[in-house]
């Protein structure tokens, strides 16, 4: 269950893993923190969040292995977050592979009990991931993500007291890309 939740994660709420990361020649380098602001993200959560922590990752492993990732994460409770992560869109076969993984990540979280809620807005693929009663400490899960401008953006949420809409998430991922270089 940690592989798939970490997968999600990954694609909603990136933990940062290193600064500085190296970007592609030629391809626009992003400040995530840049792409939305603390009232933003207080309207469409509900929430006031805290001081933002920006950091850059080199992808590891997968289909971007290598490729830098923008990524930006503001508290917005004890266990609380939300996070807006920016990384080279990926093409052809390689993009497909990789939503194939995605797919079936959430097939296995959904085969362990957790729910999830989907909807497809202007080409954004947007979910919420509900973790089944006996995860007492796993959050609700929701995010959006969409190729734009070149860059795979995703905006995301992580809340253990509360469901956040999609809507709202969907306003700030918007938001994000009107920003994007």
């Amino acid at each position: 269950m940690l592989k798939h939740l970490g997968v999600i994660i990954a694609v909603l709420a990136v933990a940062p893993l290193a600064a500085n990361a190296a970007q592609a020649p030629g391809f626009p380098r992003v400040r995530a923190c840049s792409l939305l602001t603390a009232g933003e993200i207080s309207t469409a959560i509900g929430a006031q969040p805290g001081p933002s922590r920006e950091d850059n990752v080199v992808i590891p492993d997968g289909p971007s292995k290598g490729e830098s990732m923008a990524s930006c994460m503001w508290p917005t409770g004890q266990m609380d977050m939300v996070t807006v992560s920016a990384v080279k869109a990926l093409q052809g076969a390689t993009r497909d592979a990789a939503l194939r993984d995605l797919d079936n990540s959430v097939a296995d979280m959904k085969q362990q009990g957790w729910t999830e809620e989907k909807q497809d807005i202007n080409g954004a693929r947007c979910s919420i991931m509900t973790p089944p009663r006996q995860e007492t400490d796993a959050p609700n899960m929701t995010g959006c993500f969409v190729e734009a401008k070149g860059f795979a953006l995703s905006v995301g949420t992580m809340a253990r007291s509360k469901k956040v809409a999609i809507q709202p998430i969907k306003d700030l991922l918007d938001k994000a890309i009107a920003r994007l270089p």
